[in-house]
């Protein structure tokens, strides 16, 4: 029978699903000090295998053990029912195959006198190898959560994903109504911290490490898929964006910008990194991921009348796609633009191409020189004046001039705000044409280290541009 819930300090909720190999390392880690202070909640999701055997062994044992049994529902809806049933005036989380660090319990508990809301202590990870991982945080007392949430923008090492590393006040639970969402596949725990913070008061963070961690496959993936990966981490990372930029008082702007441009290039790598593991989450997510690198498909049915080529140090590939493009329509005019010098030294790469399009059998009256652009702003606002040119030769009535602009695939999203910036070709319809590299095509950038931390860092440019005000997630088709 547990004891008064008065004399409560600390309630451990731990979900258990089909852990029978390791549930009774877990309870044991937590048992063996039998703290007054300390109630042991374990909610049994449902296992199928010994695991409920094992649990019933420590039934009417030990005074500060409860036992749950429900239907399997997952184990966000395990810590749920946890959360109904808890009394301690903290509560904290654990994963039934994970372990508390010995001397854990009695120093953790003596941190609470310091009065915070939330209190975060380190992980130890243990691998399949026998090698041991660290992931600590310093000693130190925040004395508000904006200040927390300033740190945490600059440094971003805080270790806030994790429910099983913290104490978290239950008062700030239950009048705010918190709980974790039962329907998430994936990040539960994480999203529950980002609504948890907003409430809390202070917070501390310690170097004590809490529990150790066991990687309990070769694999740090989830072992599972999860349907629809990048939609949910690009919720999360919206919940994330949402907590600590409106939390924080402390940090400007551009650091909160870098802070969103990281993020998401780190949430885009982590639904790459699951590939190789879960072939079905590629088929299912690389659309998405696509459109948000390379924007949408162009419409390329309709005639195109001029086609500008932006340069870069090696953009072969882009006037090679424009040729291609150009036999497709004859009297197509191109205009080559960048003055930049070109990585194979034949001059600016205005130059190269141009010279690319002569050897290939493009009549000099067919293309135009831009040798004065340094960046894409200068491409677009340099080319608009050639246009404006052609256009007033034109004959009155003549149909809009429908302008293709090449660029890398990968460029093309910052390209298009460029151009809205400029105000570039607003008499002509224009269609962006995306140009692949070797390494940075849609079917392949994920696979290789070039073509990852290129796009990668595009992500990056193109969130510190955005400022991630809307995501076009829509599938690259």
């Amino acid at each position: 029978m547990l004891r008064n819930k008065s004399d409560i300090i600390l309630s451990i909720i731990i979900p258990a699903y089909n852990c029978e190999p390791y549930i009774n390392e877990c309870l044991n880690s937590i048992l063996d000090y039998n703290h007054k202070g300390v109630e042991i909640i374990v909610v049994d999701d449902g296992s199928t295998d010994g695991t409920k055997s094992i649990l019933s062994g420590y039934e009417n044992v030990y005074d500060n053990l409860k036992i749950l049994y429900c239907s399997h529902k997952g184990s966000s809806a395990a810590r749920n029912i946890g959360l109904d049933n808890c009394s301690g005036e903290f509560v904290a989380f654990l994963d039934c195959d994970d372990t508390i660090r010995a001397g854990f319990i009695n120093e953790g508990l003596g941190q609470i006198s310091r009065n915070a809301d939330l209190y975060i202590f380190g992980i130890e990870r243990l691998y399949l190898s026998g090698e041991k991982e660290l992931w600590n945080v310093s000693d130190h007392e925040y004395s508000n959560v904006s200040d927390f949430a300033d740190e945490y923008i600059r440094v971003r090492k805080l270790l806030i994903y994790s429910n099983c590393n913290k104490f978290y006040r239950r008062k700030v639970i239950e009048e705010n109504h918190l709980r974790f969402d039962e329907t998430l596949l994936y990040g539960a725990d994480r999203l529950f911290n980002y609504n948890y913070l907003p409430f809390a008061g202070s917070v501390i963070t310690s170097s004590l490490i809490m529990l150790s961690y066991r990687q309990r496959s070769g694999n740090s993936q989830s072992p599972a898929h999860v349907p629809e990966f990048f939609k949910n981490v690009v919720d999360l990372h919206r919940a994330k964006i949402n907590c600590f930029c409106n939390l924080s008082n402390g940090t400007t702007t551009d650091e909160q910008i870098d802070f969103i441009a990281y993020d998401l290039s780190r949430e885009v790598e982590r639904a790459i990194d699951r590939f190789d593991a879960h072939p079905e989450e590629k088929e299912e997510n690389l659309p998405y991921i696509n459109r948000l690198v390379f924007g949408s498909i162009p419409d390329l049915k309709k005639p195109i009348d001029i086609l500008l080529v932006l340069g870069s140090n090696n953009c072969e590939y882009r006037v090679q796609s424009a040729l291609e493009i150009g036999n497709l329509y004859p009297g197509i005019r191109y205009i080559v633009s960048g003055g930049n010098p070109h990585i194979s030294g034949i001059g600016t790469e205005a130059e190269f191409m141009a010279d690319y399009l002569k050897k290939n059998g493009v009549p000099v009256t067919d293309y135009i020189l831009e040798n004065r652009a340094r960046n894409s702003f200068e491409n677009l606002s340099f080319s608009s004046s050639i246009v404006d040119s052609i256009e007033h030769e034109r004959p009155e009535g003549s149909p809009k001039l429908r302008i293709g602009i090449i660029t890398g695939g990968f460029h093309i999203p910052r390209t298009r705000m460029a151009l809205e910036s400029v105000n570039g070709f607003p008499n002509s319809e224009v269609v962006f044409i995306p140009a692949y590299g070797p390494n940075t095509a849609p079917d392949n950038w994920f696979a290789n280290p070039i073509g990852r931390a290129v796009v990668l860092s595009e992500i990056r440019k193109l969130a510190t541009l955005k400022k991630f005000k809307d995501y076009k997630l829509g599938p690259f088709r």
